[in-house]
Parts: structure tokens; sequence; C-alpha cells
């Protein structure tokens, strides 16, 4: 049974905002597809949800600093002003501590080419308790008109971290906070932090990442789902047909949940390859390779990617 049923968040009529991580692909001699890169951001944008690079499914953690940087800098020149949203993280300085000037030009980055941060969990992080991670958010919005805050899991992400409701309630309190990235993928914890959100900041934005639930936007959640690498553009039509009343959001989120099954299934960790393997049957990528790190699916999974997709009517 459920632990406190969310029939009180069911939000009709409500337009949910959605992240869109952008997938990095990658060509033949290992290096980064950027014709490709630029025409998926392209699609991110002109579905209506905003990309984000640097994060999720856009293999952050793979990426080393200089691809990271050339990643954002093509998402601003590409996207020309419009907004985006760009994972940072904190690095260590030599004493193996947090180096706040890496984490301050990270975040000006960011900024200077129209983004908005997204701090992620990195190891060093791990090494500070709730309130300090709090002041250096606070610290950060120093730098920054608005930034968000990601919530990750250890075991999904290195040096991940899980904020408990207390600690998510102070970080309501933080201005230039304006949202957090819930990757607990845990519903009834994304229902805390929504029910919370709405006794204290209405205007929070709790973006759930959880593909094992991508309805959540039905109980007052925004979106920030990988799935959107491969079809930001169906996940738009979902939030749209939830914001007319349209009674066809239960079959479009049916579909939905069926693909990010299939893709999210285990290992995860091959989830990146089976979204640059469904780009690559809309035709919206030429191939289908990432990163040499991220462990690749079988070619039978064409058998059942190409119904689902076309359950969503995208191919």
């Amino acid at each position: 049974m459920l632990e406190d049923p969310p029939f009180d968040l069911i939000s009709p009529g409500r337009r949910p905002v959605g992240l869109a991580p952008v997938l990095v692909p990658f060509d033949t001699e290992a290096g980064i597809d950027w014709d490709g890169f630029a025409h998926l951001l392209g699609r991110a944008a002109d579905s209506g949800l905003l990309p984000m690079v640097n994060a999720g499914a856009g293999t952050a953690e793979v990426l080393s600093a200089s691809e990271r940087a050339e990643v954002l800098a093509t998402a601003g020149a590409a996207l020309g002003g419009r907004p985006f949203v760009a994972g940072v993280r904190a690095e260590p300085g030599a004493d193996g501590g947090l180096d706040p000037a890496r984490l301050s030009g990270s975040v000006d980055g960011v900024s200077r080419h129209g983004g908005t941060p997204a701090l992620l969990p990195s190891p060093v992080l791990t090494t500070l308790g709730p309130d300090e991670v709090l002041g250096l958010l606070a610290w950060m919005g120093e730098w920054c008109e608005q930034l968000l805050a990601v919530d990750l899991p250890g075991e999904r992400w290195p040096g991940g971290r899980s904020w408990g409701l207390d600690a998510f309630t102070a970080l309501l309190d933080q201005p230039a906070c304006i949202g957090l990235v819930d990757g607990s993928w845990n519903r009834q914890v994304e229902w805390d932090r929504i029910r919370r959100r709405d006794d204290v900041r209405p205007g929070f934005r709790v973006f759930s990442a959880n593909v094992t639930g991508v309805d959540q936007v039905l109980y007052g959640a925004d979106h920030a789902l990988d799935l959107a690498a491969a079809v930001p553009d169906a996940l738009a039509d979902r939030d749209h047909a939830w914001a007319a009343d349209d009674p066809g959001v239960v079959e479009r989120n049916d579909a939905l949940q069926a693909l990010a099954t299939l893709v999210f299934r285990p290992p995860v960790e091959a989830a990146r390859h089976a979204l640059a393997r469904a780009l690559q049957l809309r035709g919206w990528l030429a191939h289908d390779r990432v990163h040499p790190a991220i462990p690749r699916r079988p070619a039978s999974d064409d058998d059942l990617l190409l119904p689902a997709l076309d359950r969503l009517g995208v191919l």
C-alpha cells in the first residue's frame, strides 16, 4: 500500500516545465560528433523543452573537463540565446578538498554562455555536510542569477547523495536555487518534496528524473527525464495534453513508460546506447555511437524499440 496516497497532488491543467538531457554522440575516431550533438540540441529546443547538457544522458561523468567545456560552448553557440541548463561539478584542489575557484569558474562559464548552472553530485561534495552544501549553493547564488541542485543516489552516480526532507526544506530557503532535479526514482520521496514545496515555496520546481514513473507530472512535478534525449517531442506532446485536460494523456503516459522500461532495464549503464539507437531509428542521428566507456545493447533491441517508438507516433 502507498505510504501517503498522492490524490491531493493531482493537478489537471498544470503545464509542466521539462528539461531534456541531450545525448553526446561520438564519431568513429571516439571523438565527439559535434554536428550530431548540435542537431540534437536543436531538436530538444524546438520541442519546447529546455536542453540540459553535461548532465544525465549527456554523459558528464565520462567526459573530460575540456570536453565538457566544449559541450558548453557548443550549446551556447548552437542555441543562439535560447535558454538551457548545464551541469557543473565541484572538483578537488591540490589538497584534495573542494577547489572553490574551479567551481566559480564553471558557474561563470555557464552564465556567460547563457545557461543556468545545475550543481551535480561529485566525490568532493561527499566530504561536506548538508549545511555546508547549502552554504555552497548560497555562495554559488552570488555568481549567477539562478541555479538548480541535483539529487542523485550514490549507486547511480559517482559521489551521489540524496537530500533528506529537512535538507530539502532548507534548500527552499535558497533564493537563487529555483529547483531540484530529483533523481531518487522514488515516488514517495518526490511526493513528500512536492507537498513541502507547495507549503513553503510553490514556485520552486521539483524536476522528476524518475524513469520508473514518467507520469509524476500528474502530481505537480516538472520533469528532467533522460528519456527526453530520444523523444523530447513526445514528452512535450504529453505535457500539452495534460495542460489541456486531454484524456489522451493517459495513453501517452503508458506509451512513454513502455519505452522507458525498455530503455532503462538493467544494466542501466547501457541505457545511453539504447537512447542513441532510438535516435538513429528515428533518423535524428546517422549512427548509434556513444562514449566507448558506455556498454552497448544488442542489435536485437531494434525489435523492441521499433514498436515502442511507433506506439508514440515518432517514427
